[in-house]
């Protein structure tokens, strides 16, 4: 693969989607993440929001950002266009109406109910559309006894048995440190939009997409929950163990921080304790054999505890990465976006910020294109695109008239 992708900086521009309209009634983070994606996959995006206030995501910048322009905002719509209208008024609905017809997706995150109060729902639209690709991300899903039930990312998370599963043992539940279930889910609707895209163009009928964010966390525990059903088991909280659940594979403590390994097999616990000089413990009948070490995790935890503070993080890495063995010194956010890694990949994609001398630094799509590199557009401001989007629709007058009237919120 390293031959297909060695000139990044002179491949093209991938844009796979290009010629695909997508209409993005969402807000927040889950549908904007999904809609972020199909943007940087060169799909033609139109972001619609509330007049003066936008999206309220734009106002979420005590996490960084400028007055109405959040970093986290920044990330999940650059390369979108904006166009703000009124909801409550019926010629801003003719006009989200006009650009459901004319385009191949629409995404939205309302409450469950909210489209349909609208006429904007997937079955008032197929009658003027029948191609269109819709999706719905809600929190438990348009159907079911949680369907109306309001949810955020933590919320999920607790519903879902994540965070009773994560933490350290006797401790209390924790959740996840950033958003991951909201992102999943954005991630999870991109593949039902382009699974349901392929279909129309085979067929010419559009399809329904319907996520759930618990759902997805669920697909995200997909390895954890068919061991319940399989045994009925509830596991409590393992902590920083690895899912071996072998203390030849977890987390310790260093002279100069902490370093998480993950010696799962007998040939890499070999070399483990061949670099740190303690091939003495395989010698001992407890840690011999990995039942052995499973039913004596403790012991050799504790064992593995005192060597691990004897020696640097740092170096060790490097020598345990040359045998083979999974290692990684933990880092925090600065010290592993300077590592010479990522510059080398070229993940990271920077988008025009307005207001800003500096562009924000983003998240590519996850994946590389060997046919060509991602690239983002500009971060929108509110309603930035508003005159240029309507010019496109040959509207009446009367429309016209009325949408400048509700210009404001």
């Amino acid at each position: 693969m390293e031959s297909y992708m060695e000139s990044v900086s002179e491949r093209p521009i991938a844009r796979p989607l290009e010629g695909v309209r997508v209409l993005d009634l969402s807000h927040a983070l889950s549908g904007p993440t999904c809609t972020s994606l199909l943007a940087l996959l060169g799909a033609d995006v139109i972001k619609v929001e509330r007049p003066e206030i936008g999206d309220d995501f734009r106002h979420y910048t005590e996490h960084a950002g400028l007055p109405g322009m959040s970093i986290p905002f920044a990330a999940a719509n650059a390369g979108k266009r904006s166009i703000t209208l009124d909801l409550k008024q019926p010629a801003a609905i003719k006009v989200v109406r006009t650009l459901a017809q004319r385009s191949d997706m629409l995404v939205e995150n309302f409450r469950p109910g909210v489209a349909t109060k609208l006429g904007l729902d997937w079955p008032s639209l197929r009658t003027i559309n029948p191609g269109l690709v819709y999706a719905s991300i809600s929190g438990f899903g348009q159907t079911g006894t949680l369907r109306d039930w309001t949810a955020y990312d933590h919320i999920v998370q607790a519903m879902s048995g994540i965070m009773w599963m994560n933490g350290n043992p006797d401790e209390e539940p924790m959740k996840v440190g950033f958003p991951i279930i909201d992102t999943f889910s954005g991630y999870m609707a991109v593949i039902g939009l382009l699974s349901a895209l392929h279909r129309r163009d085979q067929t010419g009928e559009g399809d329904y997409v319907d996520v759930a964010m618990l759902d997805s966390a669920f697909n995200l525990m997909g390895a954890a929950i068919p061991v319940y059903f399989y045994s009925g088991e509830v596991r409590g909280r393992t902590g920083n163990r690895g899912y071996r659940l072998v203390a030849t594979s977890e987390t310790y403590k260093t002279a100069d921080g902490y370093i998480s390994i993950g010696a799962n097999h007998h040939h890499q616990i070999e070399a483990l304790c061949q670099v740190l000089h303690c091939e003495w413990l395989l010698e001992d009948d407890r840690f011999s054999t990995h039942r052995a070490r499973v039913d004596n995790h403790d012991a050799l935890r504790a064992a593995l505890s005192d060597i691990f503070r004897e020696h640097n993080g740092e170096e060790v890495e490097p020598r345990l990465a040359a045998r083979h063995v999974p290692v990684a010194f933990v880092r925090n956010l600065g010290q592993v976006l300077s590592h010479p890694h990522f510059k080398e990949r070229d993940i990271f994609l920077e988008a025009e910020l307005p207001g800003s001398p500096e562009p924000v630094k983003m998240v590519g799509p996850g994946f590389q294109l060997s046919s060509g590199k991602f690239s983002s557009g500009a971060v929108p401001s509110l309603g930035e695109h508003t005159d240029a989007i309507l010019a496109e629709l040959d509207l009446d007058p009367e429309t016209l008239a009325q949408l400048k009237e509700h210009a404001t919120a």
